[in-house]
C-alpha cells in the first residue's frame, strides 16, 4: 500500500543535503508506529549522501529511493548483508532492529532503525591519545581488518564493476584517465575480499568499553585486501600519525607500501577526491597530475612529510 508522507521532488541522492529535518518527520513516525518502536527526540547527526536521523537510542537511516539510485542494486542491500557479514566475522556493528521499504506517492524509500553505539568518533578520541593509546588503537584495527578482509560470496559490488572503477574520475584529465586504463591492465590483483569500503575516522566509534565498532557499510564492496588501506592513510588521524601508520602498516616507507597505496587510490572509487584534496595539501595543482607516476611521486611526498 503506498503512503503520502514525502512531498519533495528529487534530482539525485545529494538533495537530500538541502532539505530541512522536518520533511522528514511524518516518515520518520510512519516507521516508527509500523514497527512499534518507542519514538523518541529526533535529530539529525551529521549531513550524509543518505538520510540519517538519531531517534531516541535509535538510528535511522533513509536511503536514496530506489527510483533514482540506478548504480547496483541499491546501498540498502549492500549495507544490510555487509552489516550481517562483519556481526559474523566477529566485529562490532549496530544491531539491526529492522529493515524495509516504503513505497510512497512518487518514491520507494529503503531504511534501516538500528542502536545508537554510545562512544566517540576516532576523529574526536585519537588527538588525545598517548603514543601507548595509538598503538592499542592501531592493533584494533588491524585485528578487525584481518577478521573481515577474507573472501565471501555476498552479494555487494566488486570493485572492477563499470560504475565502481569508472568511480570518479571523470574529473580528471584525458591523459589520466587513460594512462590509469593502461596501468591497471597490467596489475596483478591479489584474491578480492570483503572491503568496508569508507573506513574512515567517521565510522569508526570507540565505545565506552574502549573497544572499536563499525558503522557506515553503504559503500562495502568486494576488492582487494589494500582498497581499505587508502582511506586509512587519506585519513588525517591516521595518516599524519606515524605512530599509528608503523603500527599498522609495519615499515610503511618504501617503494612496495608507495606502489601499494598508488594502485589503491586507482581503484578507489573516491580516488580523485584524494588527488585533489592531497595535492591541495601540498601545494600542488591537481591538474599537474596527468599521469600514474605522477600520482605515485605525490603519494611518496605526502607518506615521507611525516
Amino acid at each position: 500500500m503506498k503512503t503520502n508522507l514525502f512531498n519533495k521532488t528529487l534530482t539525485d541522492g545529494h538533495s537530500w543535503k538541502t532539505w530541512s529535518e522536518d520533511a522528514f518527520m511524518p516518515f520518520l513516525k510512519h516507521v516508527y508506529e509500523t514497527h512499534h518502536i518507542k519514538y523518541g527526540e529526533t535529530f539529525a547527526p551529521q549531513k550524509t549522501a543518505n538520510a540519517v536521523f538519531r531517534v531516541g537510542d535509535t538510528i535511522i537511516k533513509i536511503f536514496c529511493p530506489l527510483e533514482i539510485n540506478m548504480e547496483d542494486e541499491g546501498e540498502y542491500h549492500t549495507e544490510l548483508e555487509s552489516m550481517k557479514f562483519c556481526k559474523s566475522a566477529g566485529v562490532l556493528t549496530p544491531e539491526i532492529i529492522c529493515a524495509g521499504t516504503i513505497y510512497d506517492t512518487l518514491y520507494s524509500f529503503p531504511y534501516i532503525v538500528m542502536n545508537f553505539i554510545e562512544g566517540v568518533e576516532s576523529l574526536k578520541a585519537i588527538p588525545d591519545y598517548t603514543n601507548s593509546e595509538k598503538i592499542e588503537f592501531a592493533e584494533k584495527l588491524k585485528e578487525i581488518t584481518n577478521k573481515i578482509h577474507v573472501q565471501t560470496n555476498i552479494r555487494i559490488p566488486h570493485y572492477d564493476d563499470l560504475f565502481k572503477i569508472d568511480g570518479l574520475w571523470k574529473f580528471m584529465s584525458e591523459a589520466f584517465r587513460e594512462d590509469r586504463k593502461q596501468y591497471l591492465s597490467r596489475v596483478k590483483f591479489p584474491a578480492p575480499v570483503f572491503a568496508h569500503g569508507d573506513l574512515g575516522h567517521r565510522n569508526i566509534i570507540i565505545d565506552k568499553q574502549g573497544r572499536l565498532n563499525l558503522i557506515d557499510f553503504s559503500e562495502s564492496l568486494i576488492a582487494p585486501y589494500y582498497y581499505d588501506w587508502s582511506f586509512i592513510y587519506n585519513d588525517d588521524d591516521f595518516g599524519n600519525d606515524p605512530i599509528i601508520m608503523k603500527t599498522y602498516f609495519g615499515d610503511y616507507k618504501n617503494d612496495e607500501f608507495y606502489e601499494t597505496q598508488t594502485i589503491a587510490w586507482l581503484i578507489n572509487w573516491f580516488g580523485a577526491v584524494f588527488i585533489d584534496w592531497r595535492s591541495k595539501e601540498m601545494g600542488i595543482d591537481s591538474k599537474s597530475i596527468t599521469s600514474v607516476v605522477a600520482l605515485k611521486n605525490l603519494i611518496i611526498k605526502l607518506i615521507n612529510k611525516n
